[in-house]
């Protein structure tokens, strides 16, 4: 493990590793350069001091409970995930983080997490946000009865990918808690996501999202 940590330190990704009380035992000097804290002022302190940042839809929440550190503690597997973090200075940072669970009993490490600088994505999901809400709030064609429109052929606004795998797990009816689960997301960003996706779907239910969904073939 040693071997392993000389050569992340060395990595351009940021990397840090945490312990069974989930406190930072390894920073390297990628992490330092995007976040701004050096190494002596985060090693000793919960994760979730460091990288609590702003909740957003499709970005896990940190906290002392997340769960990326309960699969971790299970020997499970963690998918990469999007985190919206500050820096020391105070700037917004989006980071896609990938996490490393290492053998069991093989060292007392529980958790060693890769991350570099996502915030493109964010500022391109903002702009795309914006532009989406602009088009709705635009003047639909005026529709006469020769046209014969029903309500499902109203506009609605694109999905995100995650959104997609929102509503595809709500048309496989799984609820709120266990989607969150699934996709190792807090429940707080899945009501959020909810809350998009019945809003860009025209809809006031999750019945009625469902049934759009099987309708135009959605997900």
């Amino acid at each position: 493990m040693e071997k392993m940590l000389a050569v992340l330190a060395q990595t351009a990704d940021g990397v840090y590793a945490l312990d069974q009380t989930q406190r930072i035992v390894f920073w390297n000097a990628a992490a330092e350069r995007m976040l701004g804290y050096r190494a002596e002022e985060v090693l000793g302190r919960p994760c979730h001091e460091v990288f609590d940042g702003e909740p957003r839809p499709g970005c896990l929440a940190c906290h002392a409970s997340c769960p990326v550190m309960v699969a971790a503690q299970h020997h499970e597997p963690v998918p990469a995930y999007n985190l919206l973090s500050r820096t020391k200075a105070g700037e917004t940072i989006m980071l896609n983080v990938s996490v490393i669970v290492p053998l069991e009993h093989a060292t007392s490490l529980v958790t060693i997490h890769l991350f570099r600088d996502a915030t493109h994505q964010l500022r391109y999901e903002t702009y795309v946000e914006h532009m989406l809400c602009a088009a709705a709030r635009l003047p639909g064609p005026v529709q006469t009865l020769a046209q014969g429109g029903s309500e499902t052929d109203l506009f609605y606004a694109p999905l995100s990918a995650r959104e997609k795998e929102v509503l595809s797990l709500l048309v496989q009816g799984k609820a709120a808690r266990e989607i969150a689960e699934t996709l190792y997301i807090s429940y707080a960003t899945v009501r959020n996501h909810l809350h998009t996706i019945l809003r860009k779907l025209g809809v006031h239910s999750q019945r009625q999202a469902v049934k759009l969904a099987l309708e135009r073939h959605l997900v």
